[in-house]
């Protein structure tokens, strides 16, 4: 009975570290293609980038992830989305500037969950 329940664990310890190792070099291409993305300096450089960041952001919300963590990743990865989608319509409309501001908000959020995801021992200690 110890072996198959320690079996079991073993066989869900390794799909999330599967799911981990799969997210890694979504959140990669997110950085590279964000880079771009952001130093586009016309509205038609920003789409193809904007474009490929709603496709990475998809594949990365289609991922399983620890249950102590789904929350906090889907909550990150929704708020990512609505972005993209802001900057979409900004970059329809020939506003630059605004799809720029956009691009601001998505690296705040960036900030913001990278360190939620992985909290400081200060953090994990105060709150």
């Amino acid at each position: 009975m110890k072996k198959v329940i320690l079996t079991g664990a073993m066989a869900v310890l390794l799909s999330l570290s599967v799911s981990a190792s799969e997210l890694k070099p979504i959140m990669k291409e997110m950085k590279m293609t964000f880079k771009e993305a952001a130093s586009a300096q016309s509205i038609e450089a920003m789409q193809a980038p904007v474009a490929k960041l709603e496709t990475l952001v998809a594949q990365a919300k289609a991922g399983s992830y620890p249950p102590e963590k789904a929350d906090t990743f889907m909550e990150g990865f929704d708020k990512l989305a609505v972005t993209l989608d802001e900057i979409e319509t900004a970059l329809s409309q020939g506003d630059l500037d605004q799809a720029k501001q956009g691009m601001r908000q998505i690296d705040a959020l960036r900030e913001e969950y990278h360190d939620k995801r992985n909290p400081s021992i200060w953090q994990r200690l105060f709150g």
